[in-house]
């Protein structure tokens, strides 16, 4: 299937409310996770698991990960593929968006392990096939002159999206308190968002024409070899499958005796699905932008900063049920991050604007991570228990988030090594480095957390218990803070 290229590049200036407009999907987005990871999924876990919420928290997030790593580099490169009457990448996002709001009534209802982590990975799945094909939108539809300000924007949204979001949720929560109506409630009020940015997105957005090229007709020979598959290819698919389902195995089923067999499954598996596959340069060119360095720092940038936010925020809730010992933690925990996007809010709408004037990025990373890096310091040496302390801390920590979602989406616009021919394709790589973070930090760091908060342990010499899981994860997020300054270092083509 050959890519579709786009007409040249976007020459036009776009208005603040036509811009604002396509941004609204990101709207979405904010009002969807920061809800979800906050208050809704630590609440659901909290109803079916009890104290081994935070296992089952870091089992569900794991499993969801495999797809937040596949699924958005699949879509990215069929979206750049799409020739359909309503363009390239909107019949993606609409369909990932309506099995995505199925998702979310399948775990408001969910009522055991199994079916919370099967509707989890409908959310995921769905989720990522939307987001990955509109991280495409903005360079088809922004000029180069204009990302600072799309990127700032688009930071915007994402934060009035949250506060949006995780405010409704947090009224839910503080209406009916931890219970199944809190739930449904709360799903209920993200599901609706989602419509509605949607909608909003798909009207303003006008894709670039994109020819359609000629089929081949019945009469013309395929040329040698095409429709064939040979043993190679084979190999890596088998392989490939082989080592999923053991992934899921691990993750999701209670193996006993036989855990280090799939294991050992799973590895030999996937070496062969690495080897197999570095032999396949079709398979190989999904890849191809890493070969770019601007574009692997700019990857490994946005995946560390990630990593260490959400080292933090999906135990937040955890946080105020085990340390703060606060009533309502979903509510608590749920306010808490509306005081992180009260912070963030200004330095996302500004950044932007000025990273376009200056012709700097760099610099409102290394704020970002500075200012992040401090705030989980405090909480580290200080396990600070006051409610009005904690929110304080969270409107600091959103200073550096804002500032650096503000050039986030520029600073990988900059660095698309081949916009006009894979710029979905290149998003949606990028954007791996944005959801599957997300997954991985709780997922690791839940047992961790599990083991070191309950007495009894001793890891290094050290005991545990005395909430020392709670530090653990906040001097890691700071590791991961400190790690991506170092990083966004090395990018070269942007200052």
């Amino acid at each position: 299937m050959a890519v579709t290229p786009l007409q040249g590049a976007p020459t036009t200036r776009l208005s603040l409310g036509r811009l604002a407009a396509i941004n609204a999907f990101w709207f979405g987005g904010g009002a969807h996770w920061q809800p979800i990871y906050i208050s809704l999924i630590p609440v659901g876990a909290t109803l079916i698991a009890g104290s081994n919420a935070d296992l089952l928290i870091g089992r569900v997030t794991a499993a969801g990960g495999v797809f937040a790593l596949l699924t958005p580099i699949l879509v990215g490169w069929l979206s750049d593929r799409t020739v359909t009457r309503w363009g390239r990448r909107r019949p993606w996002m609409v369909a990932g968006t309506v099995l995505n709001i199925i998702g979310l009534g399948l775990l408001a209802l969910s009522s055991s392990q199994l079916t919370f982590v099967a509707a989890y990975l409908v959310v995921q799945l769905s989720n990522n096939a939307a987001g990955a094909a509109y991280t495409g939108v903005i360079p088809d539809v922004v000029r180069a002159e204009d990302r600072g300000r799309a990127s700032g924007l688009l930071g915007t949204m994402n934060q009035l999206g949250t506060v949006v979001g995780v405010g409704l949720v947090g009224l839910t929560f503080k209406l009916y308190g931890d219970t199944r109506a809190g739930l449904l409630a709360g799903y209920g009020v993200v599901a609706i968002i989602l419509v509605i940015t949607l909608l909003i997105t798909v009207i303003a957005v006008k894709e670039p024409a994109i020819p359609r090229q000629s089929a081949p007709t019945l009469t013309t020979p395929p040329p040698l070899g095409e429709g064939t598959v040979g043993a190679v290819p084979l190999i890596c698919a088998t392989s490939f499958l082989i080592a999923l389902i053991a992934l899921f195995a691990i993750l999701l089923a209670p193996l006993g005796g036989l855990l280090w067999p799939v294991v050992a499954l799973f590895l030999a598996g996937g070496t062969v699905t690495v080897l197999t596959a570095m032999s396949l340069p079709g398979l190989m060119a999904f890849f191809r932008a890493f070969r770019s360095n601007d574009f692997f720092w700019t990857f490994a940038t946005r995946g560390l900063v990630t990593l260490g936010i959400f080292s933090i925020l999906p135990f937040m809730e955890l946080y105020f049920r085990d340390v703060v010992r606060t009533k309502d933690a979903g509510a608590a925990s749920a306010f808490w991050l509306l005081a992180v996007i009260a912070g963030a809010i200004i330095p996302s709408m500004v950044g932007g604007v000025l990273s376009d004037r200056t012709g700097r990025r760099k610099l409102f990373v290394y704020i970002s991570s500075a200012m992040q890096a401090v705030v989980v310091s405090v909480l580290l040496f200080g396990l600070v228990r006051s409610l009005a302390l904690l929110y304080v801390l969270g409107i600091l920590y959103g200073i550096g988030y804002g500032a650096y979602y503000a050039v986030d989406w520029a600073l990988a616009c900059d660095v698309l090594p081949n916009r006009e021919e894979a710029a979905g394709r290149d998003m949606a790589l990028w954007h791996v480095s944005f959801t599957l973070p997300q997954v991985l930090a709780p997922a690791i760091l839940a047992g961790f957390l599990h083991f070191l908060n309950e007495p009894g342990h001793l890891l290094l010499g050290i005991s545990s218990g005395h909430d020392l899981g709670f530090r653990f994860i906040f001097g890691s997020a700071a590791l991961w803070f400190i790690l991506g300054t170092v990083m966004v270092s090395r990018i070269r083509g942007v200052r």
